[in-house]
């Protein structure tokens, strides 16, 4: 992944912004205004509306996106849908895994050949941006090109950067702690709600370990923007600096505080050891899945594949809230639609993420594929009939509204690998081959020298 984006790096400022509009000529045919026949003015009005089809410009639109077979279907459905309503588009599309996509956009960019509409994520938008490869949309929300009544700004804030919108939000989700609830009765300890604490999190676990006799009582999660950025968050600071330009750790004390907190856990036996973790990194291997942990740490969106491979229900709720009532959370985009600033075919291309963001018909192929609709109508109209996890993960981002802050400024361009990175020190601690002091330096100094090149 490093290599790719310092490929990325080299090559997408060669892009040259440019802009080609072109325009559609409108011809009709008009009826005979002398004729009373209502026969000869329906074919004379058919003839005209015909007319009108075949002046309409054919266009052929590009589209790329990353996901799993699940999402190419939905996709391919979608399109489908696409074209029968709109005959004069032709949708050639494009799908791969995620570290292919990678590859395959910057390459394109660089040579100028990027898709008219495509998937990105946050922490490319920085650099693609200042490559003058991502349009600005504001100016059709401004007119209503998409239509946003039933879209709160909120949801349209993690896309901005600076005054240009170049992301259209996909679906929200949170990140969030899912619990096995009956577990938790069967142990008779409370449900972890809201404004539980760090503290709480252990002592719940502790209990119902110690009452079912599990292996362990909970998961530890290694996600750098994840439990880290929400303590770092939660005493008023970050991971980086607005520019993404250095890191935003003012307080070391605050990350070996947060590796103590960790290993403490693992040595006291609530959480398993490095080698058990790494083992259960996939959805079906999770600790909570398999039935040796009531809790474990995720996306929001998580928990539908984590119920269908536990065929089990489990429930959602906040991450641990710091002692002064600091939640540090934030409702964050799980990906964005992008327009392609170089397309000649603006107004298809709003037209086709309009319709991805509002249709009911759309949105009933896609099932929240990409997290929680931005748009309360999709939400409402979706709810009813949804699976339960779906269903849950619309009540956790309603809930989680009322406790969230503003989300923290986009990753640098480095930002995966940076992660992938904290996940490696981490490790090191976890398995026992350096302290927390140890780890700092190792941090601060690796960090800033990926930021620096």
């Amino acid at each position: 992944m490093a290599s790719k984006f310092r490929i990325f790096s080299i090559v997408c400022f060669v892009i040259l912004l440019t802009a080609a509009i072109i325009g559609c000529s409108d011809s009709t045919s008009s009826g005979d205004a002398n004729t009373n026949n209502n026969e000869n003015t329906n074919s004379e009005n058919a003839e005209s509306d015909q007319a009108n089809i075949d002046s309409v410009e054919e266009v052929e639109l590009r589209f790329m996106w990353w996901g799993s077979q699940t999402r190419h279907d939905r996709m391919l459905k979608l399109i489908e849908l696409y074209e029968e309503e709109n005959p004069h588009v032709t949708i050639n599309y494009e799908f791969l895994n995620f570290d292919d996509y990678a590859e395959r956009l910057a390459t394109q960019a660089a040579a100028g050949n990027a898709p008219d509409v495509f998937f990105i994520v946050d922490r490319w938008l920085p650099q693609y941006t200042d490559a003058g490869l991502l349009a600005d949309l504001q100016p059709y929300i401004d007119s209503g090109a998409i239509n946003t009544d039933h879209i709160e700004q909120s949801a349209l804030d993690p896309g901005y950067i600076g005054d240009q919108l170049v992301g259209l939000n996909a679906g929200s989700n949170a990140f969030a702690l899912g619990y096995n609830p009956e577990m938790f009765d069967e142990a008779g300890v409370p449900y972890p709600e809201p404004g539980y604490t760090w503290d709480d999190l252990v002592e719940m676990g502790r209990q119902v370990q110690d009452a079912l006799g599990l292996k362990y009582g909970l998961v530890l999660d290694p996600q750098h923007d994840r439990t880290f950025g929400v303590w770092l968050r939660q005493h008023g600071q970050w991971l980086y600096n607005e520019d993404g330009t250095e890191l935003g750790m003012e307080d070391d004390q605050l990350f070996i505080d947060f590796l103590n907190y960790k290993m403490n856990i693992v040595e006291e036996g609530i959480a398993p050891p490095a080698d058990v973790a790494i083992a259960s990194g996939n959805v079906e291997n999770w600790l909570l899945v398999t039935g040796e942990s009531p809790m474990q740490i995720f996306h929001s969106n998580q928990i539908v594949p984590a119920q269908a491979a536990a065929n089990k229900e489990f429930a959602i709720t906040s991450l641990p809230f710091h002692e002064n009532g600091e939640s540090g959370q934030y409702i964050r985009a799980g990906l964005f639609y992008a327009m392609n600033a170089n397309t000649p075919h603006t107004d298809e291309v709003i037209k086709f993420m309009d319709f991805m963001t509002n249709s009911k018909e759309a949105n009933g192929i896609l099932q929240a594929e990409y997290g929680v609709p931005i748009s309360a109508e999709i939400r409402e109209f979706l709810y009813a009939d949804a699976e339960r996890g779906i269903q849950q993960t619309f009540e956790y981002i309603e809930m989680m509204s009322e406790i969230v802050s503003d989300p923290p400024p986009p990753m640098p361009p480095i930002g995966q690998e940076m992660n992938v990175f904290f996940q490696d020190v981490f490790y090191e601690v976890y398995y026992g081959l350096i302290t927390p002091e140890e780890a700092l330096e190792k941090y601060k100094n690796g960090l800033q020298d990926m930021i620096d090149r």
